[in-house]
């Protein structure tokens, strides 16, 4: 005999109530009670990252694929008005059938560098409201320290009598604006604080080594990014993936260094392949 009902059921798509009305282990008042928090595992960014890739991908090809169909179309039209002319078309039917190959490997090769770029963007986005989370009450320029800024506010207040606050001022992480000019020691800071505690709440480990010039290039060295560690060594699809995916963590650089007031950051990745693994990298970053 089945058990009663608890609630009324909403119907929907499929017969089955919506996601947030369907029965779980525990009722959610327990939950609340109990104070437990539900984590979810780490393989999961990684299955939803290589989902998105995927997405990503299959949708600039069907973007691609649209457009190369639309121009076939613009040129059969100008061959039959061609045709109806009185002109032979058989030349230009074989020049274009060449055009359009060679039109075809232009398009692959344009959606996987679309494709790279939205996934950069992805991650710049990411990395910028993380990084804005993770520093929201952290100074770069040390206690008491004015940002960039704002000391140059002490000199001219900003529009309506506010003043934009100097050395007793409230502090800004990186100057908080897309137009900071900073000196090469506080750039170095806000790269160690993305090596240190951005790198560590995203990987749960650590930057193994940041070398720079102290002059506004920095090299981060990876030896075991994890989510390059289940790609083959020794195999060229191994590598095309591996630029796929890093193309997510070069928006997170990007992304929180902009937050960081380093919004002129160019990120670019190397690999560090020994024949044995493939989860070692290098990020390159040049502060214009």
């Amino acid at each position: 005999m089945a058990a009663p009902a608890t609630g009324p059921a909403i119907p929907s798509a499929g017969g089955l109530p919506p996601p947030h009305t369907r029965a779980s282990s525990a009722p959610p008042s327990a939950a609340a009670g109990s104070g437990k928090i539900e984590h979810v595992a780490e393989c999961t960014y990684e299955y939803l990252l290589a989902e998105i890739l995927q997405w990503v991908e299959r949708d600039e090809k069907r973007i691609a694929e649209e457009a190369r169909r639309a121009h076939l179309a613009a040129a059969r039209e100008i061959d039959g008005a061609g045709g109806a002319d009185g002109t032979s078309g058989t030349g230009a039917r074989g020049e274009g059938e060449d055009a359009a190959d060679a039109d075809e490997a232009a398009a692959a090769v344009m959606a996987a560098e679309r494709s790279a770029a939205r996934i950069e963007r992805m991650g710049y986005d990411v990395g910028y409201r993380l990084c804005e989370r993770l520093a929201q009450h952290r100074p770069l320029l040390g206690p008491g320290s004015p940002s960039p800024e704002s000391a140059a506010s002490d000199a001219a207040p900003a529009p309506g009598g506010m003043n934009g606050g100097g050395v007793g001022g409230p502090i800004i992480m990186g100057g908080g604006g897309h137009h900071t000019v900073m000196d090469p020691k506080t750039q170095l800071e806000a790269v160690k604080f993305l090596c240190k505690e951005f790198w560590t709440e995203v990987f749960r480990k650590q930057i193994d080594k940041l070398q720079t010039n102290h002059r506004g290039v920095f090299v981060l060295k990876d030896q075991e990014l994890k989510w390059l560690r289940r790609l083959p060594p020794d195999e060229e699809s191994a590598r095309v993936g591996a630029i796929r995916i890093l193309a997510f963590p070069c928006g997170l650089i990007r992304g929180a260094l902009a937050c960081l007031g380093l919004s002129g950051a160019v990120v670019s990745c190397d690999f560090l392949a020994d024949g044995r693994t493939m989860a070692s990298c290098s990020f390159n970053i040049k502060v214009k």
